[in-house]
């Protein structure tokens, strides 16, 4: 799932429409907020485009896989199955994405040989430094994961209005 918050422009171009969020100065579309996908009578394998943070350049294609009946004991919107964390929003778009991706390794690796080297030399203090610059690499070494739950939470509290604190 992305994290992505509506900070940024984006819209969805769905069988060439443009629908996005009005803003001043933003894009001349169809107001996203007054539309239900429901509405849009999706076929399955339609797909439809979802451009966000126009200056990184991020364009996905929303492949609709099936339509399902509600359940009534599930909370909606909810995510069903998806593969690989999202990339974090401001990471420079999918080319910077893809070149941070492939260094984080290399990174980690070189501050935990600095880690092991002040580690021996008994310096914790410069310890507690390397620590925290490890921290940001954390979800870069972890972004073949997906996780269902943490989307689902991070969904329904988007849907309450809440989008304080989300983090995924």
């Amino acid at each position: 799932g992305f994290a992505w918050t509506d900070f940024h422009l984006h819209r969805f171009r769905i069988r060439k429409k443009d629908y996005a969020v009005p803003r001043r100065h933003g894009l001349a579309c169809h107001d996203a907020r007054a539309i239900k996908l429901a509405e849009l009578q999706f076929r399955p394998n339609e797909r439809f485009l979802y451009e966000y943070d126009f200056r990184d350049g991020w364009q996905l294609q929303v492949p609709i896989e099936q339509r399902s009946a509600l359940e009534a004991k599930r909370p909606y919107p909810a995510c069903v199955g998806g593969r690989w964390a999202g990339p974090p929003a401001d990471c420079g778009g999918p080319k910077a994405f893809l070149e941070r991706r492939a260094a984080a390794p290399w990174r980690v690796e070189e501050r935990l040989e600095g880690l092991r080297e002040e580690l021996n030399a008994g310096d914790l203090e410069t310890v507690h430094d390397r620590l925290a610059e490890l921290r940001p690499w954390q979800g870069w070494l972890l972004l073949d994961r997906f996780d269902r739950r943490a989307v689902n939470r991070w969904l329904g509290q988007y849907a309450q209005g809440d989008q304080g604190g989300i983090n995924l």
